[in-house]
């Protein structure tokens, strides 16, 4: 009977462990548990993730180790100075968590910092002997791992990221074709969850595409193309999702008749779709023109009111943002999977989303770990008859760096798996241990222990579990060659783990009130903050120059509006029983299409400030947004909804005079004395007006069905 992937990777984690174990002895390094805890943190799904994660420990490691010698050099004797460099640099590197591509190298920055100088500072041995001896168990138990993982079964990132391609693409033409039958609609259920695979199938192509590379050359010679199909894929998501914001908007217009090209249209994408399938898949696929000639002169508008063509100019100019998209999608997949690399492709592919200024959600995980570090270190100064002191501080930098970024997480749902994966390696170090008198035998326990947990905990959803187990393992069995065995220590240990819990616990509720019906409620005010500074940004007159830090404030505001309503679907599940949870999401959907018709209407109102037709509708477009900015502002104080009626009224009033508007300067000018691009662009604006107008009508009606006494409730 062949083995089950999971049983393989149970297996080169436990081998890996064991040998890592085994060398360490021998060469009678103290801390073995060291270069053990390095195969436990670094085992993930191919060799490549492994290896580039094990790099990632390593680098982390050195940085770590010399931060610790220079903190120690700088204040030898000054134990409060010490302590404020080292938690300033901790905050510095949990901060820097939120980076994409690295954010696991700051994460050893931090605590192994921690380690290495606390440890120092309280131990006989020299602080140069403990940062060496950190740097060489951690290239221990990378080396041991990586080794294993490509002798043993291995499974290269290159085939998985083939692998993820083609099931990314499926996805993408899955939702693509249900975005046609408007399943949003009739079973928004399957949609949102296809949506969901499409996003974590795009997260991991992501990842794949930066790791794959290493131990791949055919991946490194087109990693370019790689990673501009991440870009590609990323611009593809929200393409879709703005194209069927607009489905509302043209749902009278009898789009077949007035758009002759649209069946080709959807024939074109679905059969560019399914030659990138094929190309992934390895068929020979002869090279055939893509049909591109959508002409949008060939669009009916006859009878139709101004407001009418700027939703239809809408509806067209999304269907050619994601006809561009798959173009080059098309384009990037022939390149990779031909012989010719060296093939030019017309286009460059530009950065999917600018980086942002301040990560709030970051920020405030850094100050959590800063405030648990001082916690811990108090408590160990003014409480000299805590067990294990130095410990307990490093638990507390370990515990809360580590939980930074992930502030769903209630710190009460790590007691069950910490304890339980306590109680596993208490009862192997006091009642199995003990009898063990040769590394064979102490071999087979750590193999067969090791392989029960990481078989047991395999899924990514239990991976917190897989963790903890691993880890609270290696530290309570505390396996070295001179042994010794005490219950005081299992005593010691799970008291510590407690007090860690007990400290992060204080400092998330009494200081960030992380209660989930809380953080919904800021993350809807500063939704609402945002848009209103970006509504003040686009009145600025279009002749002044934006100053680097506005421009660097307005890219946060930006990137708040686009992320607020996916963070606040992680704080649904942990709300209230009492509370409608599918009246929270329906909000955030709501707030998901205000949030992408915003974005769409201030580009456009960018492109335009130069544009004559633009100068005439100023003064009623400027008035719209004030009024708009107005009741936003309210919104931030009370987000129920109860004042922004006035915006939606004042929004059907100034329909009409701006259609008025527009047809005078047509009628003085011409419509042959106007650029059609002007035009269009002027309709496009229109149409963002409405659809801005219709999302705000929504949130009007849907604050009626909200339970805002019950979410606003203060409570414990």
């Amino acid at each position: 009977m062949l083995l089950s992937d999971r049983a393989k990777d149970a297996i080169k984690v436990a081998l890996a462990m064991v040998i890592a174990y085994a060398i360490a002895l021998y060469m009678d390094w103290d801390r073995p548990y060291w270069a053990a805890l390095a195969v436990a943190f670094i085992s993930l799904e191919t060799s490549g993730q492994s290896f580039h994660k094990g790099l990632q420990r390593l680098g982390g490691t050195l940085l770590a180790a010399f931060m610790a010698l220079t903190l120690l050099s700088l204040f030898p004797q000054q134990r409060w100075m010490f302590m404020i460099a080292l938690s300033f640099y901790v905050f510095f590197c949990t901060y820097m968590m939120k980076s994409r591509h690295n954010p696991y190298f700051w994460n050893v920055a931090a605590f192994v910092t921690i380690i290495v100088a606390v440890d120092a500072a309280a131990s006989n041995q020299p602080a140069f002997y403990t940062a060496v001896l950190r740097i060489q168990e951690t290239a221990l138990g990378v080396i041991t791992y990586s080794m294993v993982s490509v002798i043993l079964w291995p499974r290269t990132s290159s085939k998985t990221l083939v692998r993820t391609s083609k099931n990314l693409t499926k996805s993408g033409l899955a939702l693509f074709q249900s975005t046609i039958d408007r399943e949003f609609v009739s079973n928004p259920h399957k949609y949102l969850q296809q949506q969901g695979e499409f996003s974590a199938l795009q997260a991991k192509f992501a990842e794949l595409s930066n790791i794959a590379e290493l131990e791949s050359y055919e991946v490194w010679e087109v990693s370019k193309q790689w990673k501009d199909t991440g870009k590609l894929w990323t611009q593809y998501e929200r393409a879709l999702e703005v194209w069927r914001q607009s489905f509302n908007e043209v749902d009278d217009l009898e789009l077949e008749t007035r758009i002759p090209w649209l069946t080709r249209y959807e024939a074109e994408i679905t059969r560019r779709f399914k030659t990138i399938i094929d190309l992934t898949e390895g068929k020979d696929v002869k090279p055939k023109p893509l049909f591109r000639d959508f002409h949008i002169k060939e669009i009916d508008i006859s009878g139709l009111q101004y407001f009418q063509k700027a939703a239809l100019s809408l509806y067209i100019h999304q269907l050619d943002e994601i006809e561009r998209i798959t173009y080059q999608l098309h384009e990037l997949t022939t390149v990779i999977f031909s012989e010719n690399t060296s093939n030019q492709l017309d286009f460059h592919v530009k950065e999917s989303t600018q980086p942002d200024v301040i990560n709030m959600g970051q920020l405030k995980g850094a100050l959590r770990a800063f405030l648990c570090l001082w916690v811990a270190y108090l408590s160990y100064i003014y409480f000299p008859n805590l067990p294990a002191g130095t410990v307990l501080v490093i638990l507390a930098g370990v515990y809360s760096v580590t939980l930074s970024s992930n502030p769903y997480l209630k710190p009460v749902s790590i007691l069950v798996p910490g304890i339980l994966s306590s109680a596993f390696g208490a009862f192997i170090y006091l009642l199995i241990m003990p009898h063990l008198h040769s590394f064979w035998s102490l071999g087979t326990v750590i193999f067969l222990s090791v392989f029960a947990i990481a078989y047991l905990f395999h899924t990514p959803q239990l991976i917190l579990g897989r963790m903890f187990g691993l880890a609270n393992f290696v530290m309570m069995t505390n396996i070295a060659n001179h042994q010794s065995y005490s219950f005081n220590f299992v005593a010691d240990q799970l008291l510590v783990f407690l007090l860690v819990i007990a400290i992060y616990a204080a400092i998330s509720i009494f200081t960030f009130n992380l209660r989930p019906e809380v953080q919904y409620l800021n993350l809807l005010r500063r939704f609402f903050a945002s848009t209103n500074f970006l509504l003040t940004e686009h009145q600025k007159e279009p002749h002044l120059e934006p100053t680097k830090l506005r421009q660097y404030i307005r890219r946060h505001h930006l990137n708040e509006v686009e992320s607020i309503p996916h963070k606040m679907t992680g704080w649904i599940t942990g709300t209230s029983p009492g509370l409608d949870k599918h009246q929270l999401r329906r909000t955030v959907i709501i707030l998901e299409a205000l949030s992408i018709r915003l974005s769409v209407l201030i580009n456009e109102l960018k492109i335009a400030q130069s544009s004559q037709l633009y100068a005439a509708l100023r003064k009623d477009i400027h008035d719209w947004s004030a009024q708009l900015k107005t009741d936003f502002a309210e919104l931030v104080k009370d987000p129920t909804g109860a004042t922004i009626g006035e915006a939606v009224r004042q929004c059907a009033l100034s329909m009409p005079e701006m259609e008025t508007t527009i047809a005078k300067v047509l009628e003085e000018r011409g419509k042959d004395g106007i650029d059609l691009e002007e035009r269009l662009n002027i309709y496009r604006i229109l149409g963002g007006i409405r659809s801005v107008c219709r999302a705000l009508e929504d949130y009007e009606d849907q604050s009626l069905k909200m339970d805002w006494p019950q979410l606003q409730e203060a409570r414990f």
